[in-house]
């Protein structure tokens, strides 16, 4: 027997089929996001696409051409553009927390004992405990991922982003949307309503006890009030691009609303290779003849060896892995 439900959209009427590991789910017809109940849920946004397929292209390109141009990449070839819209929540609210305990340092101090040819100075290392009586007083936005599990690319990253750009998502209203967003494929939620809003209270409580944390070296007492101002279901539109480098698939994930590259693979080349580590026999050949000439000065050997030591790693991390990942 199918484990897959059948609902009608409450929106356009159109069939639908769910699977039920989804909490919320859309249309596909129309976007609509309905709950697991078959009905419409209301606080639904989205971050509105700016792109299409030759933007993409013309973004590919100059990201290639900026990271690319010291590797000698040529001959590129895009092979697959997936437009996705990603799920997350926003959970908004206002947040308090009251703590207490102390915190522990040493200071110097110094003081003068005896009288006439006998006093002196006396310096003395105290330890002290300070009492840390505050608060924290925020309104949050926290981002949640809607799927308990991805292997979509970059899409840890795009949280972040949505936190950042919240503030420009749009209610989601189909008929509004631009046509490229039309080609979208729409992810479902796996995390219902509940289930956000708990995850949500859990980071509050979890980055606020962290604060208490690291202002005391022990804390006594730490405790969170937390009022909820809103939860949004968002949709957050990622192009996945994938291109091909000398029989090699390299990805490349763009946010939609805003153009800006999320995550990027970039080819090391046998060019690259080459170049990167004819500069560090240079830069170490240097940094010896440095050293050598400098060899009375006790200073120069250490300075020399750990500039060595920086070009080296770097030259490792940069030349013998299979690709470069770029922010």
């Amino acid at each position: 027997m199918s484990l897959v439900k059948e609902y009608q959209c409450p929106h356009c009427n159109a069939p639908m089929d769910v699977n039920p590991e989804d909490a919320i789910f859309n249309c596909v017809s129309c976007g609509q996001a309905v709950l697991s109940d078959g009905s419409e849920f209301k606080d639904h946004y989205i971050l509105k696409n700016t792109l299409n397929r030759t933007k993409i292209h013309e973004i590919v390109k100059d990201f290639i051409k900026k990271k690319g141009f010291m590797r000698g990449i040529k001959g590129y070839k895009i092979t697959n553009i997936t437009p996705t819209l990603t799920p997350f929540w926003v959970v908004t609210s206002d947040a308090y927390t009251h703590f207490v305990g102390y915190l522990r340092y040493s200071e110097t101090k110094t003081r003068t004992v005896g009288s006439g040819k006998n006093r002196r100075t006396v310096t003395e290392h105290v330890t002290v405990y300070r009492p840390i009586d505050q608060e924290i007083r925020e309104k949050r936005a926290d981002v949640l991922l809607g799927r308990r599990g991805s292997s979509i690319y970059g899409y840890d990253k795009v949280r972040d982003i949505v936190r950042s750009e919240f503030s420009t998502a749009i209610p989601f209203n189909h008929d509004h949307l631009v046509g490229t967003e039309k080609e979208f494929d729409y992810l479902s939620s796996e995390i219902d309503l509940d289930a956000a809003n708990q995850l949500g209270k859990t980071v509050v409580f979890d980055n606020h006890r962290a604060r208490a944390q690291k202002a005391c070296t022990k804390v006594f007492d730490c405790a969170t009030q937390l009022t909820y101002t809103g939860t949004y279901f968002v949709h957050a539109p990622v192009w996945q691009v994938e291109y091909v480098f000398k029989d090699e698939t390299y990805r490349i994930a763009i946010l939609g609303s805003s153009g800006r590259i999320i995550l990027g693979e970039i080819p090391v080349t046998t060019r690259f290779r080459m170049i990167f580590l004819t500069l560090t026999f240079l830069a170490l050949g240097a940094a010896g003849a440095g050293s050598w000439f400098g060899r009375y000065e006790v200073y120069v050997p250490i300075i020399a060896g750990i500039v060595a030591a920086v070009i080296g790693f770097f030259t490792l991390k940069n030349t013998f892995k299979p690709k470069s990942v770029v922010d």
